[in-house]
């Protein structure tokens, strides 16, 4: 076993607090693509400034027929969870993550059983009135856009408000309780592991600069990301493999044997 995996291990395995930062680089495996980087759809496909708060406020009805073409891009291949997910929740089972904090809209944490976690960017799933805050499935809102009613309208009679996707647009500020939450458990945890992400993007990017004033931070990728020089430890490779060996490895510190959860290198099963 590698030594730094094994060590790692050890780390987590005694620590009274565990934290996960994950990105798009954990959800790349399930068929979501990337943001940035070589192959980021931003770079690639999207402007970035067609998906800004202030053109939603501006022009709801062409920011929601792009947001279709977005959406279809990002989620019409999506295979549902990968390994990486189901290696953390596995993690969350055997007792040794506290908390995942994720910078993903896709709902893949919690579909892979994740049961503690932080959605900073909010759910892509959702879809929300600006007016009075019901909520409904973004696809009932896609629906509408793909019959020309755009933007969509709130369902609840007698609101004339028209529906935003619950997620955090460019220009617009993170949920004050879910970041404070976040920057909480990364200053409270012994180990702080961050996975798939490039680490560029604030306020998220700092939340493993504090967690690093306390603890041990592990750095998970497949290439260098902008925080490399604060990490204790730098675990290269693809999450899907990276994250179920970690999941051996800290199963066979606390001597439990794996469940049937299904994390490919740990059950033998696929």
């Amino acid at each position: 076993m590698d030594e730094q995996m094994a060590a790692l291990a050890d780390e987590i395995s005694a620590a009274d607090g565990v934290t996960v930062l994950t990105g798009a680089g954990v959800s790349n495996a399930s068929g979501v693509p990337t943001f940035r980087g070589e192959e980021g759809i931003w770079n690639n496909e999207f402007d970035p400034a067609d998906f800004r708060m202030d053109r939603f406020e501006r022009d709801p009805a062409g920011f929601w027929t792009d947001r279709l073409e977005l959406h279809e891009r990002m989620f019409g291949d999506v295979t549902g969870p990968n390994d990486a997910h189901r290696a953390l929740a596995r993690l969350e089972d055997l007792g040794v993550v506290d908390v995942v904090v994720t910078q993903n809209t896709d709902g893949l944490h919690a579909e892979a059983g994740t049961n503690r976690l932080i959605e900073l960017h909010g759910n892509n799933a959702r879809s929300v009135c600006v007016e009075c805050g019901e909520s409904v499935p973004t696809e009932t809102a896609l629906d509408d856009v793909r019959a020309g009613n755009s933007p969509p309208s709130c369902p609840v009679v007698g609101c004339t408000g028209h529906l935003k996707p619950d997620v955090v647009l460019f220009g617009e500020r993170l949920p004050g309780g879910a970041y404070d939450s976040a920057r909480r458990m990364a200053w409270e945890s012994d180990v702080f592991i961050v996975v798939g992400s490039s680490l560029t993007v604030a306020p998220a990017s700092t939340l493993p600069e504090e967690a690093a004033e306390r603890g041990q931070l592990a750095i998970f990728d497949t290439g260098e990301t902008e925080k490399d020089h604060l990490a204790h430890y730098l675990v290269r490779g693809d999450a899907t493999e990276t994250l179920p060996a970690l999941v051996e490895a800290v199963q066979a510190r606390l001597g439990r044997e794996a469940d049937t959860r299904g994390v490919e290198n740990v059950t033998q099963e696929g």
